[in-house]
C-alpha cells in the first residue's frame, strides 16, 4: 500500500487517461477493428478495447478495466510498475470530448463519402489478395471489374459497398504484411456493405477477405461461387445485413460465417435467434480462426500433395 501513495492524484489520472489503443499499437500487438468503437487484440482469448470509453475487456478470463489494469494483465506487473510504465513514455492521451463528438457523428446524417485516390497499378492488391491471402485470381478479377476492389495511392486494398451504383461504404486494408492496417473512410455507412453474388442464399462474414476466401473454397470444391450472395458486415454489427434483406425479399437462407472465436460465436448465436422466425438460418464455422486461415491451410495442403505427385 505504501508504494501506491508515491504517486500524486494527477499522475494516477494521467496514467489512467493514456489511450488504450495507442498503448497496444505501440507495443506491437496485432489489432483489428471489430465494430464502430471496438478493436480486437489478437492472441489473448477475446481481448477487446472500447475506444469510446477507453476501457478493455477479456471475455475468456472475465477481466477488464483501464490502462493500468491492462498492463497488469498483459505483462503480469504490479499496480506500481504499471503506473510507472504509463508515466514513463509520451503516449497519446484519451480525449473524452473528442470521442463523444465522434459517437454523435455516427448517429447523425452522414456527409458525402470521398473515395481514396486510385493508384496507377493494381499489382500490390493482386499480390496481397492472391499470393498472400490465397484468394482465387478469377474471383479477385471479377470484383475488380465490378469496381468493388481497387488499389489506392498508399497501396491499400480498397473494398467498396454500393447503393444504386453509388459508393456508400469504403474499407481499407493495408497490403504491407509487416505493417498491419485496417480502416474505414470517413462517412462510410455500414448499411451498404461489401457484397457480391446472387440467388436466395446469403453467407455473412466479418470481413471482405473472409467472404472472398469462402468463395475460393467453394470454387476449389467445384461449386459455383457466384450463385450465392456473400456479404461482409465490416465487423459484428448486422446493420448491413438488415439493409440487404429489406432490399432483397427473395432471400430464404442465411448462413452466419463469423470468426471462430468467442465474440464471433456469441454474435452468431444472437443473430440466429433474431432471424430464425423469418429465414432458414444456420451457423457455418471455420475449422481455424476464420475462413482465410482455412483457405491458406487448404492451399498449403494442396501444394504439398502436388509436390508429392511430381516426385
Amino acid at each position: 500500500m505504501y508504494e501506491e501513495h508515491r504517486f500524486t492524484e494527477e499522475e494516477i489520472t494521467k496514467a489512467n487517461n493514456v489511450s488504450l489503443i495507442d498503448y497496444v499499437q505501440s507495443s506491437g500487438l496485432k489489432v483489428e477493428k471489430a465494430g464502430d468503437n471496438y478493436y480486437h487484440v489478437r492472441g489473448f482469448g477475446g481481448l477487446y478495447i472500447d475506444t469510446s470509453r477507453n476501457k478493455w475487456n477479456c471475455f475468456s478470463q472475465n477481466k477488464g478495466g483501464g490502462p493500468i489494469q491492462l498492463i497488469m494483465f498483459l505483462e503480469n506487473k504490479t499496480w506500481v510498475e504499471a503506473v510507472k510504465q504509463l508515466l514513463g513514455k509520451n503516449y497519446i492521451h484519451y480525449n473524452y470530448q473528442k470521442e463523444v463528438k465522434n459517437d454523435r457523428r455516427i448517429t447523425e446524417k452522414k456527409g458525402e463519402i470521398v473515395l481514396p485516390e486510385k493508384n496507377s497499378t493494381y499489382k500490390h492488391v493482386f499480390a496481397y489478395l492472391i499470393k498472400t491471402r490465397g484468394i482465387d485470381k478469377d474471383i479477385v478479377n471479377s470484383l475488380v471489374k465490378e469496381k468493388k476492389i481497387y488499389e489506392d495511392k498508399n497501396r491499400n486494398c480498397v473494398f467498396v459497398g454500393y447503393s444504386e451504383n453509388e459508393p456508400k461504404y469504403v474499407a481499407k486494408h493495408g497490403t504491407n504484411t509487416s505493417q498491419k492496417y485496417k480502416g474505414e473512410v470517413l462517412n462510410s455507412n455500414k448499411a451498404f456493405p461489401f457484397l457480391f453474388g446472387k440467388g436466395n442464399t446469403v453467407y455473412v462474414f466479418e470481413s471482405p477477405i473472409d467472404a472472398m476466401s469462402h468463395a475460393t473454397l467453394a470454387k476449389i470444391k467445384g461449386l459455383d461461387w457466384q450463385n450465392q450472395y456473400r456479404l461482409s458486415l465490416g465487423g459484428l454489427s448486422d446493420m448491413g445485413l438488415d439493409s440487404f434483406l429489406k432490399e432483397n425479399p427473395n432471400i430464404k437462407n442465411i448462413f452466419f460465417c463469423l470468426d471462430n472465436d468467442n465474440p464471433g460465436r456469441t454474435t452468431a448465436e444472437k443473430y440466429i435467434e433474431k432471424y430464425k422466425d423469418r429465414y432458414n438460418v444456420d451457423i457455418q464455422k471455420s475449422n481455424l480462426k476464420d475462413f482465410n486461415e482455412d483457405l491458406l491451410a487448404t492451399v498449403k495442403k494442396k501444394l504439398i500433395l502436388e509436390d508429392e505427385l511430381e516426385i
